[in-house]
């Protein structure tokens, strides 16, 4: 929830469809730089339990506690600013001018810089690395993963790659709406994801 529903990846794949010259190919460029970030960011995470030797241990109380209280810090932070971020930011009309490489690096680097999908990320990938599955099941929880921390973002892209310039109103209206409501949305999706790892955390001690 909290790596998927982040209205700012959102409106940059929608603006990509809408306000650059090759539409399509960015927005499935900027959708493969952010599956691939995800990837490799859980898949390293994953090793995190084998190369301190506890690959078969729970998620200890302590560390959903910790996660948990980085989510609530973030929340309260972004709730703070939510009334700062209802304006498109001016340097977003850059990237009228990407090539798809330049919309798969932007993909990638969204996800790297941001901290709050960095930590979101890194649970998945020890959770998984906990759970004590096979290879096969491992490799296919990150790409479920994955693939559903995307989806949002993959909703425009694939919506303009079926039906093209038709979509073009609905998008602009969704566009406008996420940027009106975008701290609320973010601040709201933390502090309910924070709050419910920290009940977990509390309620196994």
């Amino acid at each position: 929830m909290v790596v998927a529903i982040s209205p700012f990846s959102i409106i940059i794949a929608i603006f990509l469809v809408l306000h650059t010259d090759r539409a399509r190919a960015n927005g499935v460029a900027f959708l493969v730089g952010r599956l691939l970030a995800l990837a490799a960011i859980t898949a390293a995470f994953l090793q995190a339990p084998r190369l301190i030797g506890s690959l078969n241990r729970p998620v200890s109380p302590q560390l959903l506690i910790v996660l948990g209280g980085i989510l609530l810090v973030f929340g309260v932070w972004v709730w703070l600013r939510r009334d700062r971020m209802t304006e498109e930011p001016p340097w977003l009309s850059r990237f009228s001018r990407l090539t798809p490489v330049g919309a798969t690096a932007i993909g990638a680097l969204l996800v790297l810089t941001n901290p709050k999908m960095l930590a979101a990320t890194a649970a998945a990938g020890l959770l998984i690395g906990t759970a004590g599955v096979s290879v096969v099941g491992a490799s296919g929880a990150v790409v479920y993963y994955s693939a559903v921390a995307s989806s949002t973002v993959a909703v425009p892209v694939l919506a303009y790659l079926a039906v093209g310039a038709r979509a073009d109103d609905q998008l602009t209206r969704l566009k406008e709406w996420l940027h009106r409501r975008s701290g609320l949305v973010s601040a709201v999706i933390l502090l309910a994801v924070g709050i419910t790892l920290l009940f977990m955390g509390t309620s196994e001690l």
